[in-house]
């Protein structure tokens, strides 16, 4: 779904705080849409098993069009704060949309924040299962791995943002809890769970490959808790 444009038919008397207000509703709207799509496809990944090479590839597949949308949704996002920071009331009625706007943008973030966490969550567990049994990881996994460490730390960070605290539920946390956990196991083994050889990769890139994994291995050396609540409005927006 690609992203909507400013509204640019407006009359040109018509002032820039009113396309500002008209913007950030069609904005907040479009997200709510994308969010649809993102929670459809979390869905139809926690409905695969993974325990054979055909089904493996469909998840990936999946994963893929996931992550890309995520991507999407979080460019949108980022546009579409700076549309609110930059609406201007005049009136209380203004005032009052203005947070309403807000408010519904903070309620379509953790949703999709949470669903990120829950499919990245669906393949690390296919990996921790197949280390389980003894199993090698697929060829191509480790640059995988490398993008769902740093998904999961950036989207771990967002989720625990004070301007989010009291809409994040427990549910949320303990899955960012058991992706962070598994993703460290991963980490800790990835020099003999990985046969980057067979991949022939260059020594460039397997030092690319490392230092991404130790970044975001480091990342995550705290532990996961309930974010703290209230007057965050000086530090936090």
């Amino acid at each position: 779904m690609p992203l909507p444009e400013a509204d640019n038919s407006a009359e040109p008397e018509q002032p820039t705080s009113q396309r500002i207000r008209q913007d950030a509703r069609r904005y907040v709207d479009a997200l709510a849409a994308r969010l649809t799509e993102l929670e459809e496809l979390a869905e139809a990944a926690t409905r695969f098993a993974v325990f054979d090479a055909a089904e493996y590839a469909a998840f990936k597949r999946l994963f893929l069009r996931f992550s890309t949308l995520c991507e999407e949704f979080q460019v949108f996002s980022r546009i579409t704060e700076d549309v609110l920071s930059n609406f201007q009331f005049a009136m209380a009625q203004d005032q009052v949309e203005r947070e309403f706007l807000d408010d519904a943008f903070r309620r379509l973030q953790v949703p999709m924040l949470h669903a990120v966490i829950r499919t990245n969550l669906g393949l690390l567990r296919v990996w921790e299962d197949r280390v389980q049994r003894g199993e090698g990881l697929p060829i191509g996994s480790h640059e995988l791995l490398a993008e769902t460490a740093r998904i999961i730390q950036h989207t771990r960070g967002e989720l625990l943002r004070p301007r989010y605290a009291e809409l994040v539920d427990e549910a949320a946390l303990e899955d960012a809890a058991q992706a962070d956990r598994i993703l460290k196991g991963l980490i800790a083994q990835a020099p003999r769970l990985f046969d980057f050889a067979s991949d022939g990769l260059s020594s460039q890139a397997l030092s690319a490959i490392a230092k991404r994994l130790a970044v975001a291995q480091a990342a995550g050396g705290s532990v996961i808790t309930k974010p703290v609540t209230g007057d965050t409005s000086k530090t936090d927006r």
